[in-house]
C-alpha cells in the first residue's frame, strides 16, 4: 500500500514535469515560427491591392441566374470604381 502511494505521487510528479516541458517546447516553437516568419517576406508585399474591374465582376457575379442579375452587377460595381477614382482625385 505505501509503494502504491509512492508510486503514484512519482507518477504525478513526472507528470508535472512533462507538462513543464512540454509548455516549454510550445514557447520554444512559437518563438520559432515568429523570427521565421519576420524574416520571411510577405507574399502580399508584392501583390497590387486592388483588384481590376474584372476580377470584381468575377468575384461578384458567381452563382447568378440571369442576364439582368450580371447587369446590375457590372453597373453597381462600375459606379463604386467610379467613385473611387473621383475620391481619389480629390484627395490629390
Amino acid at each position: 500500500m505505501a509503494s502504491s502511494q509512492s508510486e503514484g505521487r512519482r507518477q504525478q510528479a513526472l507528470d508535472k514535469q512533462r507538462q513543464a516541458m512540454m509548455e516549454e517546447f510550445d514557447k520554444q516553437k512559437q518563438n520559432l515560427l515568429n523570427e521565421t516568419e519576420k524574416s520571411r517576406p510577405s507574399t502580399n508585399r508584392f501583390v497590387g491591392q486592388n483588384d481590376s474591374m474584372e476580377d470584381s465582376l468575377k468575384k461578384a457575379t458567381v452563382g447568378l441566374v440571369t442576364v439582368e442579375d450580371f447587369k446590375k452587377a457590372r453597373e453597381a460595381l462600375e459606379e463604386a470604381k467610379a467613385r473611387e477614382s473621383v475620391q481619389k482625385l480629390e484627395v490629390k
